[in-house]
């Protein structure tokens, strides 16, 4: 998997496109990745997801909600309460898609699964939680399923 931690810049595809990010600061190298989970119906590539995680803790270090070493920087004509909205959906999806996550699959063979999915349910919760508080949270357009799988988890482990 080239993972040497359950975080989510502690695998080679992070943190060579968090260098590259920061190399040339592009939506083009935010946006697709998003997109491409949030219209996906089969299959969740590991590249796309690793990225997509990656995104979801860089925004919340960039919103001070976590304390790490990767920012996300200010993307031109990105904003950032619809990227907050997108990165929070797709990483959702990651975590509670009924067919095949294959981030997710290779988690679950590791010792480390509980505390990476953790990891990610509590990226999540900071940063939906960050924006609610402006009303900012977007529940349309969520897909119905991977909500109640959201909802139920969130029931059973933080109530």
């Amino acid at each position: 998997m080239g993972a040497w931690g359950y975080k989510n810049f502690e695998n080679d595809t992070a943190a060579d496109w968090f260098a590259e990010l920061e190399e040339s600061p592009d939506k083009e190298l935010v946006i697709p990745y998003l997109t491409k989970i949030l219209d996906e119906d089969d299959f969740i590539d590991d590249e796309e997801s690793f990225i997509t995680l990656a995104i979801l803790e860089a925004l919340s270090g960039r919103l001070k909600l976590i304390s790490t070493d990767y920012i996300l920087p200010q993307l031109e004509s990105v904003d950032t309460i619809l990227l907050a909205q997108m990165v929070i959906k797709a990483s959702k999806k990651i975590l509670f898609f009924k067919e095949h996550s294959e981030v997710r699959e290779l988690w679950e063979e590791s010792d480390e699964y509980h505390q990476w999915f953790n990891y990610q349910v509590s990226l999540i919760m900071k940063l939906n939680n960050f924006y609610s508080n402006y009303n900012f949270v977007d529940e349309e357009n969520n897909d119905p399923e991977i909500e109640e799988e959201w909802t139920k988890y969130i029931k059973t482990n933080f109530s």
